[in-house]
Formats: C-alpha cells, structure tokens, sequence
C-alpha cells in the first residue's frame, strides 16, 4: 500500500500540470521579469521531479542509477507531451525554452534525489 501511497503525488502533479497547461492563458505569469515563465517551469517541474523521485524510488530502492534515469526520462518526455498538449490550447504557445527549463528542473530534482539517497544509505 505504501507504494500506492507514493505515487499519488506524482499523479496529482501531472494532473496540475496538464490542467494548468490547459488553460488559455498563464495564470501565475505576471511579466514582472523577462525570464519568469522559464523560472516558473523550472520549478514546477523540479517539484514534479521529486514527486516522480519518490514514486520510483519506494518502487526499487537498491537501483538508484536506474532510478535516475526513469526520473529523467518520464520528467522530460512529460515535458514534451505537455508542451504538445499546449501548442492545441487557443492562447498559448509551445516553445523549445520552456521544454529546455523544464528538463532542467527535472535534472536538478535528480541531483536532489542522489544527495539525499547518498546521505541516508551508507550502502552507496
């Protein structure tokens, strides 16, 4: 049950992010800098990069290395689903930048990942 557990963050992320991705205009982009909507990608999918460390990991605890690739791997093809999905919402458009920021924040949700799986397992 506990590995159910695990994955409703993840599933409750994506499902944020599809219904956010399919609104006909940004509701958290203020303009207030150039860059805020490739910042605010990064962060949500660095959540998002998380919620999918720990669904994968409770599922396979020993296999980290593999672990991190998963994470990569569905974060960023998520990434590009969503950016599809987003390039069919009348008002919005997909751009390559926002795929590139959201990887990013997949990735750095692994570096998380491995800082924290080296610190409470004396085994790797």
């Amino acid at each position: 049950m506990s590995k159910f557990l695990a994955k409703i963050p993840a599933i409750l992320c994506s499902i944020g992010i599809f219904y956010f991705s399919s609104l006909p205009q940004a509701p958290f982009v203020m303009s207030t800098f150039q860059w805020q909507d490739k910042f605010l990608h990064f962060f949500a999918y660095l959540f998002y990069g998380c919620t999918l460390s720990l669904a994968i990991h409770v599922h396979d605890t020993n296999q980290y290395k593999k672990n991190i690739l998963w994470i990569i791997l569905i974060g960023c093809l998520y990434a590009v689903s969503d950016e599809f999905h987003q390039s069919f919402v009348p008002g919005r458009t997909s751009e390559i930048g926002d795929i590139i920021a959201d990887c990013l924040g997949i990735v750095c949700a692994t570096i998380v990942y491995r800082y924290i799986v080296l610190r409470t397992s004396k085994v790797l």
